[in-house]
């Protein structure tokens, strides 16, 4: 058996909601209870009589399958009637009838078991008494199990001891007037007139006879004013009324009872009101058949729909921002949405974007527009104060509200703007609401300023990877680290020769401000000149800042504009600052913590950058030396022969040198062309260059059969490194050209007169893979002929098919076939540029 619960176990506050079809069942159900609960007790003249008709009605029923009732006697409660399918277990020391019966509260007993099993919700309400101010009973009823109690439960029970209390005061006044009919008319009079909610009775076409004092204030009929003529009706909107004639009324007098949700118009103001409303049918009493009225008692209930409706519109919002991407989307989200939730005609927004001294305004039936911070308009104010502002109409009373949006630490990053069609009373409930909207607009434009940031550092640092010089990584420097931060006027400074600093600075820089910048030695006090010299971040907040930290020193950056300013110090190997970075805002900046973190992301990618290619292009000097001293052992020409040579190795962030090429003389003014292309990058890819070279140029000039040359440089150097190599063997007296290919790209020959070709091979190994002799492949190369031997890196481009640059290759040389050699070289590098890889190229013509 259970405990006895507490005595402030009363109806709780909030209950759960009922939806759905089921809720709908249950509640047609019920309906037809009250109805057959009103029938029974009609005619009761006995107050036990009343007691024992409605448990016999109520019992057993699926609503209440357990009912007791218990009347107030002089000295105790007593019990009138019982009944019941199955009796839910009770407390150890029973229901607490005589609690109920002294305050007048109800109690609600959860379900409780000994054994684990389901037990229904109880419900101990008070039976009150019309005429007096103490309960005239006790109803203790069992709900049905299966489900949390709810808003209708509370009113289904409440209305039944309603019925059963208004039932034993008519009896009592039965009994005490001998049956007097005048008497219990009087009584019922009284008892409706006294009800605080809305009781009318109308005739059943409509027409409305009479409506008690709660219900003229609530419809707006004065004290004296006549009700012949008002209909019913006037619960629904124009369009909506013939319902009542067609189908409330109806459904009343067949069903006995009708009951449902709609708005009732304010008779004075038009003002519409939600009901909840329910619609009886009652007999005359004076015997002629079929005479009946329609009596309607309604709850505004206004509130609660409006509190349902904001949030149902709070919950769409919230979604809505959840999935917007981007301050316009955001925007567009706020001020379509967002008038719902708090029954506003308009919202407008606008953006304090950072450190920019006007906003972005939008919303409502006006174009989007820009407005200084600075303005007095009603949005600027708010975030300027970052404050609340009422607006206010002709007669004073509020119409309108300008509240801030704020970060996570209080600043404003915007304002919002709400105007009603009317005065509005700004009651805690429109503020909370208010406050829930400007947070959540606030999260949502937060979120997307950091996806915008993110997404400018990630750009930023995609610009950043593919810089190939300290020039070009500070152009990108100064156009997109700005970007990044919404800052304005970058300038680099670096070190220059001797004590003298530079300062790198974009075209838009006032030339009066870049003026201030010249000359600047190392011992300057400026903080861009401090920041590089002894490597300190330095903010400064405001121009006041400045005057405070650098007292007596001119402030050209603040002439020009710029309130908080940044220098910001870079570091290379050893942290050692190589370079500072200065810009600044034309707003008051507060850096938070998380622009600071973007500041040393910012300084990290640049200093990441510079120390990159200063290695890179030291190492492209020491490459390009090694390869200049590596490229060639013949020192002239053949006679009959025009030669141009061309080596341009890559640089894209670290790749260098790899690819050669060596001209042999041999006997007979026969020159041997070679070009090879060795697998990696930097020093080491130059030094297995040098290595191949070395061996090749030596079995050549030892005479070794051009087929087995390849053969015997895998026997020399194994087979621990791959590449491709060419070998032209040039004959001007013989007119041929003997060609040797592993795995290298086939050369081009263009004869006088004619289209150039690709001199075609068998398919052959790469080196460090040839195991055999290889076949050579013997051409014409006669007076005019030109002959162009390459790496791949001249005609190879990401995306772009290999035969695509063959064939871009032959076009250009079509164009400059009657050129000098040099000329055709320059050309032919001019012409396919774009490579990502070292290009060797070696042009040869026959002279005749």
């Amino acid at each position: 058996m259970s405990s006895t619960p507490p005595d402030d176990a009363r109806w709780p506050d909030v209950v759960a909601a009922t939806g759905g079809d089921a809720g709908a069942v249950r509640g047609d159900q019920r309906l037809r209870l009250l109805a057959a609960l009103a029938t029974a007790l009609a005619d009761a003249s006995d107050p036990d009589e009343v007691a024992r008709r409605a448990v016999k009605v109520l019992a057993g029923t699926p609503a209440l399958p357990f009912v007791q009732l218990h009347l107030a006697g002089p000295d105790a409660p007593r019990p009138a009637a019982t009944d019941g399918v199955e009796v839910p277990p009770a407390p150890a020391d029973g229901w607490p009838v005589a609690a109920v019966l002294a305050d007048g509260m109800p109690r609600l007993l959860p379900p409780r078991t000994d054994d684990g099993s389901t037990a229904p919700v109880v419900a101990v309400q008070p039976v009150p008494d019309p005429d007096g101010d103490r309960p005239a009973g006790v109803l203790v009823a069992a709900l049905a199990p299966g489900g949390p109690v709810d808003a209708d439960d509370r009113t289904f029970v409440e209305l039944v001891a309603g019925q059963v209390g208004t039932a034993l005061a008519l009896a009592r006044a039965r009994r005490a007037a001998d049956g007097a009919a005048p008497a219990e008319l009087r009584l019922f009079q009284a008892l409706v007139e006294r009800s605080g909610d809305f009781i009318a009775v109308a005739t059943p076409d409509g027409r409305t006879v009479y409506v008690n004092p709660a219900g003229r204030a609530l419809v707006g009929l004065g004290d004296r004013e006549r009700v012949d003529g008002l209909g019913l009706v006037d619960f629904a909107a124009p369009d909506a009324r013939e319902l009542w004639r067609t189908e409330l009324i109806p459904t009343a007098l067949r069903e006995g009872h009708h009951r449902a949700e709609s708005r009732l118009v304010r008779r004075d103001t038009g003002e519409a009101i939600d009901v909840d409303h329910q619609t009886f049918t009652v007999a005359t009493g004076d015997g002629r058949d079929g005479t009946a009225f329609v009596a309607t008692v309604a709850r505004d209930v206004s509130d609660r729909q409006r509190a349902l409706r904001r949030a149902e519109a709070l919950a769409r919002l919230a979604g809505a921002l959840s999935s917007a991407r981007g301050h316009e989307a955001i925007v567009e989200v706020v001020t379509t949405v967002g008038p719902a939730v708090v029954d506003a005609v308009a919202l407008r927004v606008a953006l304090a974007r950072p450190g920019r001294t006007v906003l972005d305004v939008a919303g409502g039936d006006v174009p989007a527009e820009r407005v200084p911070v600075d303005a007095e308009a009603p949005l600027a104010r708010a975030v300027r104060d970052n404050a609340a502002l009422p607006l206010t109409g002709v007669d004073g009373r509020t119409t309108g509200l300008c509240l801030p949006l704020r970060y996570g630490d209080g600043a404003a990053l915007g304002a919002l703007e709400v105007r009603w069609a009317g005065p509005v009373a700004e009651d805690e409930a429109l503020r909370n609401l208010l406050d829930a909207v400007a947070g959540l607009s606030s999260q949502a434009l937060q979120r997307a300023e950091l996806t915008g940031s993110a997404q400018a550092m990630a750009g930023f640092a995609a610009r950043l990877s593919v810089t190939r010089s300290t020039a070009e990584a500070i152009e990108v420097i100064l156009d997109a680290a700005t970007t990044a931060l919404g800052a304005e006027l970058p300038g680099l400074a670096m070190r220059d020769e001797g004590r003298r600093v530079r300062l790198w600075h974009h075209g838009d820089v006032p030339g009066t401000l870049a003026a201030t910048f010249r000359d600047l030695t190392v011992d300057d006090p400026r903080p861009i000149v401090r920041a590089l010299r002894d490597g300190e971040r330095i903010v400064l907040r405001d121009r006041a800042d400045f005057a405070a930290r650098f007292p007596g020193l001119p402030d050209p950056v603040g002439g020009h504009g710029l309130v908080t300013t940044v220098a910001l110090p870079l570091f290379g190997a050893g942290r050692r600052p190589i370079a500072a970075l200065g810009f600044g805002w034309r707003r008051e900046q507060p850096l938070r913590d998380s622009d600071l973190a973007l500041l040393d992301t910012v300084a990290d990618l640049c200093e990441q950058t510079l120390e990159r290619v200063r290695l890179a292009a030291a190492e492209h000097n020491l490459v390009t030396r090694l390869a200049g001293r590596l490229r060639s052992s013949s020192l002239t020409t053949p006679r009959g022969l025009e030669v141009a040579t061309r080596y341009r190795p890559a640089m894209s962030g670290l790749h260098l040198g790899g690819d050669w090429y060596d001209l042999v003389r041999q006997e007979g003014d026969r020159l041997a062309v070679v070009l090879g292309d060795v697998v990696g990058h930097q020093v080491e890819a130059a030094a297995d260059m040098a290595q191949l070279r070395t061996m090749l140029n030596t079995l050549i000039r030892l005479g070794v059969p051009l087929e087995e040359v390849f053969l015997r440089l895998t026997e020399l150097l194994g087979v621990g490194f791959l590449g491709t190599c060419l070998v032209v063997v040039v004959d001007p007296r013989a007119r041929t050209a003997r060609v040797a290919r592993a795995g290298h790209p086939h050369p081009v020959v263009l004869p006088a007169g004619a289209p150039p070709r690709t001199v075609q091979t068998e398919n052959a190994m790469p080196l460090g893979m040839v195991d055999r002799p290889m076949t050579v492949t013997t051409v014409p190369f006669g007076p005019g002929d030109l002959l162009v031997a390459y790496t791949d890196g001249l005609v190879e481009r990401r995306g772009r098919p290999y035969d695509e640059g063959v064939a871009a290759l032959h076009r250009a040389l079509v164009a400059v076939r009657d050129e000098p050699a040099e000329a055709i070289a320059d050309a032919l590098l001019r012409d396919l540029a774009g490579s990502e890889d070292d290009q060797a190229l070696v042009v040869l013509r026959h002279l005749g």
